[in-house]
């Protein structure tokens, strides 16, 4: 079996208290090493945020990192009270989603913070159809995540879905959630808008080419670890005059959140 096999097969069967533990504990020994991706992340938030990562929030980071992979692997055995008992969200902010949803349509736009995966399954619980795009990953991963998120009540369309803009924008006027993530591009296309204080990063224009297209309003969704729970905000709708100014919208509230806990943006990438 693989390595990415044998990882699926433990997590996914991994209860989520074992699972936080499990983190928790690897979590000291792991930050201690010499990790590329870790390194990316510490001069990528030094960018963004103006200050060098401490010790302690490298650790927050890998432990914030290991409960968002583990917790996306076994989401589609949690039971409905489990995920409801998890998330902390207020009333205002779950009822700026139902208010889009029952009016113009709603697209979203989420950064690698937290758990994505968790806000998607929170979603479907409380009657919320997510959509969402992925990228292929290697030796099936693509379809087993696309599997368990189906489990969790998501449906994930591969990014070199054909007709892929049309699809969603079908989905967003069937008051369909389309929740994309968007603090870096995997394309050649994206769009280049400045991040506050730290230079233009590339972003792609998916999000508002929707919103455009359809009228749906644009807003941005952020998720946070916080001690056992999971935190998620929304924004208010994003204003702007072309796709550019709408995501220079999106890149500034992710850029407030990052600066709030640089710990659970888990973007193990360099992207200035």
């Amino acid at each position: 079996m693989r390595l990415s096999g044998a990882l699926w097969a433990v997590g996914g069967r991994l209860p989520r208290r074992w699972g936080d533990a499990l983190a928790r504990v690897v979590a000291p020994v792991a930050a201690l090493a010499p990790l590329r991706g870790v390194g990316a992340w510490e001069s990528t938030v030094e960018l963004a945020t103006g200050r060098r990562p401490t010790r302690r929030l490298r650790r927050l980071l890998v432990e914030n990192w290991l409960r968002n992979t583990l917790w996306s692997l076994s989401l589609a055995g949690w039971s409905d009270a489990e995920v409801m008992g998890t998330i902390e969200v207020s009333d205002a902010d779950a009822a700026k989603l139902h208010s889009s949803l029952a009016g113009p349509g709603l697209v979203v736009a989420l950064p690698h913070m937290g758990s994505w995966d968790f806000a998607g399954a929170w979603a479907a619980r409380v009657g919320i159809k997510v959509v969402s795009v992925a990228e292929r990953l290697p030796e099936g991963l693509f379809e087993r995540f696309r599997d368990a998120r189906r489990g969790m009540g998501m449906e994930i369309y591969p990014v070199d879905q054909p007709d892929l803009m049309r699809a969603l924008a079908d989905d967003i006027r069937a008051k369909r959630l389309v929740c994309l993530v968007s603090d870096r591009d995997l394309s050649a296309r994206g769009l280049r808008v400045p991040w506050p204080g730290a230079g233009e990063v590339s972003v792609p224009a998916g999000p508002a080419l929707l919103a455009r297209r359809t009228g749906a309003d644009l807003r941005v969704v952020t998720t946070a670890f916080d001690g056992a729970r999971l935190r998620l905000e929304v924004s208010e709708p994003i204003h702007g005059e072309d796709p550019a100014a709408l995501m220079q919208g999106v890149v500034e509230r992710f850029a407030d959140a990052v600066r709030r806990s640089p710990e659970n943006w888990l973007m193990l990438r360099r992207v200035f």
